[in-house]
């Protein structure tokens, strides 16, 4: 079917249709609606792969991600997939949880000729990111390399920790300590940053005894945990900077015969189902998940769409993400978690 039969069906020109389709605003309203009756009694549906063909574009959007299969990250596609939909683009997906493996899928949405690509890099130092963004727009969510020539859709990391830390000051809590993850990543780099600033803002010295880093997963959370709650000075509170390393540290926790908020005070990452059913239900740090795809998503197309003009100049977008007080924290007791 042809925009034509559309056109003939409402009576009206196939210029009106063309507009109508494409949301262009100044159309007659008894117009738009006369197109929009005929599309629907003639189940018609565009031909993407002639406009791709005009327009030379494939209205396809890579995402790559590096992270976990986890909550945080399907809410984050959630959010992607929102966005694209609403401005009719496809969008195909890969996990790259290496450089090699990201090269990789880079390669093959090449082979599907994506207009654009939204990444959670691997690391820090992600090469190909830097040569792909020299000709593809490059919309970096979660995490980023700090590139000049990418786009960008991050959480105050910094900002997140330090409501949680002063959540934590405020209860009496003065031996803090923090649970992260081991891979030189932006997220863990400011997250770790944020926790010592914001000590310092609160006159609290540093002990290094009490900075555990471990593998982005729950056996490392188990590890960290026990790891600085089995020393002599235990800290009386802990924060995990990843949703798996809380999991783990929940788990360490009950090994040790400790209880939540009696013995130690903990604060985790992401408001996961699991948490809020926990006994007792944990205090998290909330990421804006769903809005940093949507937003994601919108930053991308918005770039593609001033590309046909001219380059867009790289933006980055920081979100707020929110502490959810719940049972899992509470003053200190006098005596330390292993001393009692």
């Amino acid at each position: 079917m042809k925009l034509s039969d559309v056109a003939h069906h409402a009576g009206v020109s196939v210029p009106t249709v063309s507009r109508v389709l494409r949301g262009v605003p100044n159309v007659a309203p008894e117009l738009k609606a006369k197109v929009e009756h005929s599309v629907t009694v003639l189940g018609y549906r565009p031909n993407r792969l002639a406009k791709s063909l005009r327009e030379q574009r494939t209205n396809i959007i890579g995402y790559l991600t590096a992270g976990t299969v986890a909550t945080f990250h399907n809410i984050l596609a959630q959010g992607i997939q929102d966005a694209a939909i609403e401005q009719g683009y496809a969008v195909i997906t890969g996990h790259g949880s290496s450089v090699e493996r990201e090269i990789m899928y880079a390669q093959i949405f090449e082979g599907y000729q994506v207009d654009g690509l939204i990444v959670v890099p691997s690391s820090d130092t992600d090469p190909y990111l830097e040569v792909v963004s020299g000709y593809l727009p490059v919309v970096e969510v979660d995490r980023t390399i700090g590139s000049f020539s990418c786009h960008a859709v991050l959480l105050d990391n910094r900002g997140a920790i330090g409501q949680a830390v002063d959540h934590l000051v405020e209860l009496g809590h003065r031996n803090i300590g923090l649970i992260y993850g081991d891979a030189p990543v932006s997220t863990e780099v400011e997250r770790r940053e944020g926790f010592l600033e914001r000590l310092a803002v609160h006159g609290l010295p540093v002990n290094p005894a009490h900075l555990a880093s471990d593998v982005f997963s729950e056996d490392g959370g188990v590890r960290a945990a026990t790891h600085l709650l089995t020393q002599k000075s235990p800290p009386t509170a802990l924060i995990t900077t990843t949703n798996e390393m809380l999991a783990g540290a929940v788990q360490a926790i009950r090994h040790l015969g400790l209880r939540l908020p009696h013995d130690v005070s903990l604060i985790g990452m992401d408001d996961t189902r699991w948490a809020r059913l926990m006994d007792p239900p944990l205090t998290v740090i909330a990421q804006p998940a769903y809005d940093m795809g949507y937003k994601a998503g919108q930053l991308l197309i918005k770039a593609l769409d001033d590309s046909a003009a001219h380059p867009a100049e790289p933006r980055v977008q920081r979100l707020s993400a929110q502490l959810i007080v719940r049972s899992s924290t509470a003053p200190p007791k006098e005596a330390s978690p292993m001393t009692s």
